[in-house]
């Protein structure tokens, strides 16, 4: 499957306690000018076609519980594109996620004094970043580091996936040094405009891509000065919270080193599980409501699959997971499914339309805010990881041939 097929979620912003994309009541849009707490514009490639438009803000999660983004508006464009949102309630400054066809992230710097109008063309996948914005200064200048930060994160996320399916150590020793070079490139975009926008509340986006335990003095002084003026905003009193340490929820993450120094695991706190790390447990429901556990399935080889029923892409790579399984299934060899559906119906036509007769399907019918998604710090579908017989994470994003050479191997 293509790299540009894959349908992405919004970006990850911060820590692993909050992973998100930075990122509107029921009702018609209308174009028109911009108002005051509403946020309005166009898309200029709609083509005849409604675009459905949301827009969120983080609610924190009760003791225990992480928090996720919540509707506060939504609609669907007219047939030119047009779309106006307006917002019935009062709106702290703070950082807001506008939700473009369902899946494109946009980042949104506002607060009930600002009217914010977009004129962008929706992308078939990705992050909203290449769009005109009026009334927002600081929405602007978010955008103008995502413009750029963005391919750079995307290309560095590929070869650090391509790496998984080397063939040899001299090629996993090439992409090494080619995700290396994209990570200083990052860097340095990211420290370069912080340098070129001291005081601007759009700061705390380069924050995600900086290792806060390395610039501990640059974390200090952007959310010193963000807080002055946006300390009131929920998001940004999670942000600084999990920065400074005070709600890190340490996940354990024993590591098992296997094989050469490409399976190192990472270690850091902030770190997302890969190769190596023992798989993270995942205890959700099926579609009759009987809960599943990953860990149930201990002793054979997994393949954790990360799918939608509205994702293109991953109906059309279910055919070849069916394949997978009904090969190695009598080998011990299963398929634990996570859907990131927000409907049940639509989930469970899809498992029967497509086949999928294994019985590990589990969903808490959070879209993009699914519990085991941001655990295994998703951002994007069709998504594969593959576990061997002790819980280990011995591959990612493996598909078609490739996947079935690996299962095959963990299976001799």
């Amino acid at each position: 499957m293509k790299e540009q097929e894959k349908i992405m979620r919004p970006t990850q912003w911060m820590s692993s306690v909050v992973i998100a994309a930075l990122m509107l009541t029921i009702g018609g849009c209308a174009g028109g000018n911009v108002k005051k707490n509403s946020v309005a514009g166009q898309f200029t490639n709609a083509n005849g076609q409604g675009v459905e438009i949301e827009l969120r803000k983080w609610t924190p999660g009760r003791e225990g519980q992480q928090g996720r983004f919540s509707p506060i508006a939504e609609c669907t464009s007219d047939m030119t594109g047009k779309f106006e949102l307006p917002i019935d309630r009062q709106l702290p400054m703070d950082f807001y996620q506008l939700m473009v066809a369902r899946t494109i992230p946009m980042v949104i710097i506002m607060d009930s004094t600002m009217g914010v109008y977009i004129t962008a063309e929706v992308p078939e996948a990705g992050f909203l970043v290449d769009a005109e914005i009026k009334g927002s200064t600081p929405t602007s200048e978010v955008h103008e580091y995502y413009a750029k930060a963005m391919p750079i994160q995307t290309t560095l996320s590929m070869v650090r996936g391509m790496m998984q399916q080397a063939p040899d150590a001299e090629s996993r020793q090439s992409l090494s040094d080619r995700s290396m070079k994209k990570k200083r490139e990052a860097d340095e975009w990211a420290n370069e405009f912080l340098r070129s926008h001291e005081g601007s509340l759009a700061q705390l986006g380069p924050l995600e891509h900086l290792d806060p335990n390395k610039n501990t003095a640059t974390f200090q002084k952007v959310l010193k000065s963000t807080a002055e003026r946006m300390g009131s905003g929920a998001f940004h009193q999670a942000l600084t919270a999990a920065i400074s340490g005070q709600i890190i929820q340490k996940k354990n993450q024993r590591v098992v080193k296997k094989g050469n120094g490409a399976n190192k695991a990472r270690a850091s706190k902030n770190s997302l599980y890969g190769v190596g790390d023992v798989a993270p447990e995942i205890a959700m429901s099926d579609p009759d409501g009987v809960e599943r556990k990953l860990s149930d399935l201990k002793g054979k080889v997994v393949l954790l699959d990360f799918w939608a029923s509205w994702c293109g892409p991953c109906r059309r790579e279910n055919p070849n997971v069916v394949n997978a399984y009904n090969e190695y299934q009598s080998q011990g060899f299963e398929v634990f499914s996570v859907s990131l559906d927000k409907q049940a119906d639509r989930w469970a036509q899809a498992i029967e339309q497509d086949g999928l007769i294994w019985p590990n399907h589990v969903s808490d019918l959070n879209g993009w805010q699914n519990a085991a998604s941001r655990a295994y710090g998703v951002t994007s579908i069709p998504h594969a990881v593959l576990i061997d017989q002790d819980g280990v994470i011995a591959a990612t994003h493996l598909r078609g041939r490739a996947l079935q050479q690996k299962i095959n191997e963990l299976l001799q």
